[in-house]
């Protein structure tokens, strides 16, 4: 009963006791073994080549998509490399907030006002003008601004709109004249609208 019970637990007849039992790694190759044959022959293919071979794929897919992407004719590099960068964009925002800080007082304090004092509106909204201006050329680099704005179709814009800012602040603080100062301001207002829109 002994030998039976033991010959149970070891999972072999009573007689092959005498041999050495088997360990469980010696076991698990051998099971091993016997599934890669049988999950082969049951599968009809072989996984890991499978598997290769979609890597394969997908990576020359990947390969002609950047190979094509680099093959761009300029236009979609050019586009990624004017991003502009994290300074750039805190020097556009602090020059844009301070230049519609300098035009919110010429409207709200100075131009109630601008029949006893135009010099004062004159000033304060050139110089909220000068700092918008110079935003865009913060955000987009002096060259690529100063490109932009002296091109063909915009260049008489440009240049009216300088002229009215150099204008205003000379008949304001040097001529200090009453009359010249209006007129400037409202030419220089008139200009800004339509300089703004084509920026």
């Amino acid at each position: 009963m002994h030998k039976t019970a033991q010959s149970w637990f070891t999972g072999g007849p009573s007689n092959d006791l005498e041999k050495t039992p088997s360990s469980l790694l010696a076991d698990w190759n051998a099971y091993a073994a016997t599934q890669d044959e049988g999950s082969s022959s049951d599968l009809g293919f072989d996984l890991e080549a499978a598997v290769r071979t979609a890597n394969d794929k997908v990576s020359g897919t990947f390969n002609v998509v950047t190979k094509g992407v680099r093959d761009l004719p300029g236009s979609f590099q050019f586009a990624t490399s004017n991003v502009p960068s994290g300074k750039s964009l805190m020097y556009f925002g602090l020059f844009l907030a301070a230049g519609v800080f300098f035009i919110f007082i010429a409207f709200t304090m100075f131009l109630p006002v601008m029949v006893l004092m135009p010099q004062k509106f004159a000033i304060c909204f050139t110089i909220g003008c000068a700092f918008i201006i110079g935003s865009f050329f913060a955000l987009k680099g002096p060259k690529n601004q100063l490109t932009h704005m002296t091109s063909k179709e915009r260049l008489p814009f440009t240049a009216l709109f300088i002229g009215s800012m150099v204008g205003t602040i000379y008949v304001s603080m040097v001529l200090h004249s009453y009359i010249l100062s209006v007129l400037f301001s409202v030419i220089q207002v008139a200009l800004f609208t339509l300089t703004t829109l084509t920026i």
